[in-house]
């Protein structure tokens, strides 16, 4: 049985935690986290999203100022709720702290990135209001990911991408008797998503799992 999960606003690491718990206490033995469309918001946010899937002293991201001076933010004796497979849905729209997640969560070994590449948007900047009332964005250092990789202007690669091939030939459920055709239409929009990639995905992990026990 796979849980779906979707981030979409600054308390969903505490929605999330409650969420595991209650779906690991159903049996859940996977799941999809879902960040399309996902424009980020509040980096500490993500990173405390990270941290209910990651163990130890892992790197959540890094950053690297104008001088070229790279410093780690780390967990600190972090323990995460569940060591389920896990799969994470990106795409374009997926941006700043939703790609430093998707980021450390990948990085660290710990999730499939399934979807398309990310948005590209890894700057901090600072804020100075001018006498106008305008206001001077200067950018003073970027994020990189765990393993050293630029997001700003470049983005994330899935590990996986969802291509029309691909949707094609996974199996669809034929309809329903005296299904109407607007829930005919919703079936069709379901069935023709990354999540049925990812939950192929998720089912070769739990297999590997399984060979390896």
């Amino acid at each position: 049985m796979s849980c779906f999960i979707s981030v979409s606003n600054q308390t969903a690491a505490a929605e999330m935690e409650s969420a595991v718990k209650k779906m690991e206490d159903e049996g859940v033995q996977s799941y999809i986290l879902d960040l399309r469309n996902n424009p980020g918001g509040l980096v500490k946010a993500g990173l405390d999203v990270a941290q209910i899937w990651l163990d130890g002293d892992e790197t959540l991201v890094n950053t690297v100022d104008r001088e070229g001076n790279v410093r780690a933010i780390n967990m600190v004796q972090g323990q995460s709720l569940t060591h389920d497979p896990l799969v994470v849905l990106v795409n374009e729209e997926s941006a700043s702290a939703s790609e430093i997640l998707a980021g450390a969560l990948h990085d660290n070994g710990r999730a499939i990135l399934v979807g398309h590449k990310t948005f590209g948007k890894g700057r901090i900047q600072s804020v100075t209001e001018l006498d106008d009332g305008s206001a001077l964005f200067i950018t003073v250092a970027k994020y990189l990911s765990p393993a050293l990789h630029e997001i700003d202007h470049i983005g994330i690669q899935p590990d996986i991408q969802c291509t029309p091939d691909m949707l094609s030939s996974l199996p669809r459920a034929p309809p329903l008797s005296g299904e109407s055709s607007e829930a005919a239409a919703a079936a069709g929009l379901e069935m023709d998503s990354c999540i049925m990639v990812a939950e192929q995905a998720l089912e070769i992990q739990q297999q590997s799992k399984g060979s390896a026990s």
